[in-house]
């Protein structure tokens, strides 16, 4: 059984972090053009994981896809401060951010297969691995 570490799904989200309260009140998750935008700066924050990130965060994402109508992995999946709660179609969500990333919404793993745990660690996470 491998492990799974929802936390690096958080990693995408690096950009948004720095914006203000009021950018982020105001911010529609659920525009088409958002959601592209967003998606190109998740893409550029990727590109620089190492390949045990990227490997967990793409696990992650295939996981989330499966169980988006999980409230609870839904939260543990994004930072609690982004409005990502909003999100009306998950599903089409996670599938558009899973194709920017990889061009694929394959899976060639059996996620069946894993177990997920919830550990940062004392240094954070190190997504250069």
């Amino acid at each position: 059984m491998h492990s799974l570490n929802l936390n690096y799904l958080r990693g995408l989200y690096e950009f948004l972090l720095g914006k203000s309260d009021e950018w982020l009140e105001s911010f529609d998750i659920n525009s088409a053009t958002n959601q592209a935008d967003l998606i190109e700066k998740m893409k550029i924050g990727f590109s620089k994981f190492g390949p045990t990130s990227k490997a967990n965060v793409v696990r992650g994402l295939h996981f989330m896809l499966i169980n988006y109508s999980d409230d609870c992995l839904w939260r543990k999946a994004i930072p609690h401060d982004l409005p990502l709660d909003r999100v009306v179609d998950r599903k089409a969500y996670l599938e558009k951010i899973i194709l920017g990333l990889t061009g694929s919404l394959s899976c060639l793993e059996d996620l069946g297969n894993f177990l997920l745990i919830d550990e940062v660690g004392v240094n954070g996470l190190n997504y250069s691995e």
